[in-house]
């Protein structure tokens, strides 16, 4: 991922229920699929971090899908909305290279109490419907890449052959 591009860190059953509000009757399993498939372009287009957090009811884990989207189901007793709260409070002075991807207004208040932007996840979902990025997420982008310097939370490149030996010679004693 290149400098400056943001992170967006997506409710995702609240965008599911944005995306297909007449296909609630179809399996969940389904539907995170092809939502996932959407963000997943979305990353392609806008070269942004998306993380995608779903309430896990127990089943806690993360992964990566069609790499590098970042998925995550919460652990049993913490629902996603207090985890999108906990991470933006863990991201300290980085929080501004965040958006926020909800409509639950008491994660909007957090978030932009912290210093995140937020987009209604009804906005994000018509973006992705037509596969582009929303026009004030996308200028956000573009401020952000001016002005970000060297934030960046995740670098989803591979080493070269050349830094892994420098590493290594770093950190192995002889």
């Amino acid at each position: 991922m290149k400098r400056g591009h943001r992170e967006i860190v997506v409710d995702g059953y609240n965008l599911i229920h944005q995306l297909y509000p007449s296909l609630s009757a179809a399996p969940l399993e389904v539907l995170r699929q092809e939502t996932e498939k959407k963000l997943i372009a979305f990353q392609k287009e806008t070269k942004s971090q998306v993380t995608i957090v779903y309430d896990g009811k127990g089943s806690h884990k993360e992964h990566a899908v069609g790499a590098p989207l970042h998925i995550v189901f919460t652990p049993n007793g913490k629902s996603a909305d207090l985890w999108i709260i906990d991470y933006v409070k863990s991201l300290n002075t980085r929080v501004k290279i965040v958006t926020i991807v909800s409509s639950d207004d008491e994660i909007r208040r957090y978030a932009t109490a912290f210093g995140a932007k937020c987009i209604k996840s009804g906005e994000f979902a018509a973006q992705l419907k037509t596969s582009r990025p929303p026009a004030t997420l996308q200028n956000r982008h573009n401020l952000a890449e001016s002005k970000s310097g060297n934030e960046k939370k995740f670098n989803t490149e591979l080493l070269s052959d050349r830094e892994v030996d420098r590493w290594m010679k770093l950190f192995t004693r002889n």
